[in-house]
């Protein structure tokens, strides 16, 4: 696929999403399979019956009648917000340019896509570990990346928008494979992580193994990380950091980043 580049159209600006795109209703497919369910299963063993027949006893009749009514579930809303803050968290904070250099990407829009993508995902492996609310927030960034999307393709003016809708629907269906061989690996080993990694982020096209060594590094930290907060923090947003390696980047490329 050939896409426009992307460094002078709103690289660093703020996600161009906003809260009227909260007010769709979900139509993200299932992007993740359920590799973690065995992470799941585990967790559900965990937890007695009594301690989840206690939790529901607790609840008043009133909270019992708003669980059933949609559209008064302040829970499911306030996880969409925060999916959505999530997201923005990801496009507002990733420093991209760096990001291009130091691991020898094209400076196109595909490259913003799939380095955007990759945050999404560990996000998401980390989301699906809880069994209840989960897939909801996992659903509400996925869609805010498509509105984020949408809005970035029409400030591109690309010169033939079918081509460039045609390239955004392929990158939508290529997003499933994406997320099942980021999951292939992060259960397995470096080595299938970094091939996922290679047919992803280069298109199976000529990668240097260091660069490929820096991703893996770069995601099984930020994994840590994540699996290290609980739900109420990564909800909250502000605990969730992307920071790490750009700092260093910023510092200037090290020795061992030369081919």
């Amino acid at each position: 696929m050939s896409f426009p580049r992307f460094r002078n159209v709103l690289l660093h600006s703020k996600a161009l999403i906003n809260v009227a795109d909260l007010n769709r209703s979900l139509k993200t497919k299932n992007t993740l399979r359920p590799l973690l369910g065995a992470l799941q299963c585990s967790d559900i063993k965990l937890v007695s019956t009594y301690e989840v027949k206690s939790t529901q006893k607790s609840d008043s009749l009133v909270q019992r009648i708003l669980k059933k009514i949609p559209f008064l579930n302040v829970d499911k809303v306030k996880i969409k917000a925060s999916g959505y803050l999530l997201y923005e968290n990801i496009a507002d904070r990733i420093d991209y340019i760096n990001f291009f250099e130091k691991y020898k990407l094209p400076d196109t829009f595909y490259s913003w896509f799939v380095i955007t993508e990759m945050h999404i995902w560990m996000l998401s492996a980390r989301a699906m570990a809880e069994e209840t609310n989960g897939p909801i927030l996992r659903n509400s960034i996925v869609e805010a990346l498509w509105a984020d999307v949408a809005k970035r393709t029409k400030r591109l003016g690309a010169a033939n928008p079918s081509i460039m809708r045609s390239q955004i629907a392929e990158l939508s269906e290529q997003l499933q494979g994406a997320f099942i061989g980021y999951d292939e690996g992060l259960q397995s080993d470096d080595v299938v992580l970094a091939g996922a990694l290679w047919r992803r982020m280069y298109q199976k096209q000529y990668a240097a193994p260091h660069n490929l060594e820096g991703f893996v590094r770069y995601i099984r930290k930020h994994m840590y990380l994540l699996d290290n907060l609980s739900m109420e923090e990564i909800l909250n947003v502000k605990h969730v950091k992307w920071e790490g390696e750009f700092k260093s980047l910023r510092q200037g490329h090290s020795s061992e980043d030369k081919p």
